[in-house]
């Protein structure tokens, strides 16, 4: 049920009812009380990579055929009403949790061709995507990666159309640094006039490559350059665990682990963004189905007190194996293939409509983030300082990404206060 600016402030009683065969099993009614105020936008931005392979793969449905991109729409719908607010754009087939020299299912946006040694592009389908995005409330856009991950040692799946035929002119046997560099120099200026036409540059980011380590700084550092300015006036952010990358001055906006964001934060740094997957799985908040919903939902707070603007996830629909070597049902296998936690690689499952089903965990990940919006609006209301007394006043030691209440009732009674603060100043 969701609460509209239609329904009238006061106190509802609402019966839920179990039924078995059309007859009354049980019921239960509780009581409802809607305060006479609309929550604030989120005002950070969330990403879930929505994986568009995945959803051409479980369905078996042609990659942006005309079924593909109602599903889409399905998917992109759902997506913006939990909470996410930017789109991962797959430029090219995304070059992520892919086996080296395997592939995924192709699913490109930009259309190319090469003829008489020179690189054209045609851009209609990513306008197509563009332009569904807006329409289903998407305010920022991530572009995909531009190098593999884990290094940025190679160029990402490409194919083009050459003499009439289509061929794969860049991947796994492409160097990131060579004849890619010069693809790159020819793409890029006509990418970024686009998003300027379009009016979404302001609100674009650019990817390097995912999740490198410190051994890879030189082969991130090589590729970051070949780019010269071609991205001049764009952001650039990438997920990271290693200080080294910002310090080198490799990336605009780094996205480290909220296990590694002390450190970060200990540098200075401000405007930051953070995300969790497989590796944050001791003492931070996550949302792996073996994790107390507690340790999921207290990661609005923590948002709150750190002002973060922004937040990452790499698993919003991932339906393959670890490295896609195979399609997997996500319903019958909850860990790609024993890979990773059960749980981390999709928030949401492929319902038999055409839509998605939604996890508990998804929810619960939302309910994380109107927290945020609450707590947000009452600092509006009352400032930073009051909010914070709220939040930590009753607490043994101030609250960080590792140290915080793990109990389901902290969370409660804190929104409840939050809440009746709320009614009070409106």
């Amino acid at each position: 049920m969701d609460v509209t600016e239609e329904i009238e402030a006061g106190d509802y009683e609402i019966e839920i009812q179990l039924q078995k065969e059309g007859e009354n099993v049980c019921s239960s009614v509780m009581k409802l009380s809607v305060i006479g105020v609309t929550l604030p936008k989120l005002g950070i931005m969330h990403t879930e990579w929505l994986h568009v392979d995945c959803l051409a793969d479980y369905y078996h449905v042609e990659v942006f055929s005309e079924e593909h991109w109602k599903l889409l729409e399905n998917y992109f719908h759902e997506y913006v009403q939990r909470g996410c607010n930017m789109m991962l754009v797959p430029l090219f087939t995304l070059p992520l949790d892919t086996a080296v020299g395997l592939e995924r299912t192709t699913t490109q946006l930009i259309e190319v061709e090469v003829k008489d040694e020179e690189y054209r592009f045609g851009f209609d389908k990513l306008k197509r995507w563009i332009d569904l995005c807006k329409d289903c409330g998407i305010e920022y856009f991530e572009m995909s990666h531009l190098f593999s991950q884990w290094g940025a040692k190679y160029a990402p799946k490409v194919v083009a159309m050459v003499d009439g035929k289509e061929e794969k002119i860049f991947g796994w046997h492409t160097p990131a640094v060579g004849e890619y560099t010069k693809f790159l120099q020819c793409f890029l200026p006509k990418l970024t006039n686009k998003l300027r036409e379009w009016e979404i540059a302001e609100v674009t980011y650019f990817h390097i490559s995912d999740e490198p380590r410190e051994a890879h700084l030189e082969s991130f550092k090589a590729a970051k350059e070949s780019l010269g300015d071609l991205l001049y006036g764009f952001h650039t952010f990438d997920a990271l665990s290693s200080y080294e990358f910002y310090r080198h001055g490799l990336i605009d906006k780094p996205i480290p682990g909220n296990n590694e964001i002390e450190e970060f934060l200990g540098h200075g740094l401000t405007e930051m963004w953070t995300y969790y997957c497989t590796g944050q799985f001791y003492e931070v908040s996550n949302r792996f189905m073996s994790m107390p919903s507690a340790r999921n939902r207290i990661y609005g707070v923590q948002l709150f007190k750190y002002d973060i603007i922004g937040i990452l996830h790499w698993g919003y629909n991932f339906y393959n194996s670890q490295f896609s070597i195979e399609h997997i049902n996500p319903y019958e296998v909850t860990d790609s293939g024993n890979a990773f936690p059960s749980g981390d690689p999709f928030l949401v499952y492929p319902g038999s409509d055409g839509h998605p089903e939604e996890s508990i965990r998804m929810m619960v990940h939302y309910e994380a983030l109107t927290d945020l919006r609450a707590l947000r609006l009452l600092e509006s209301l009352a400032g930073k300082e009051y909010v914070m007394d709220l939040v930590e006043g009753e607490l043994s030691e101030p609250l960080t990404f590792k140290r915080y209440p793990k109990s389901d009732m902290y969370l409660i009674t804190l929104r409840n206060r939050v809440n009746r603060e709320i009614a009070r100043r409106i």
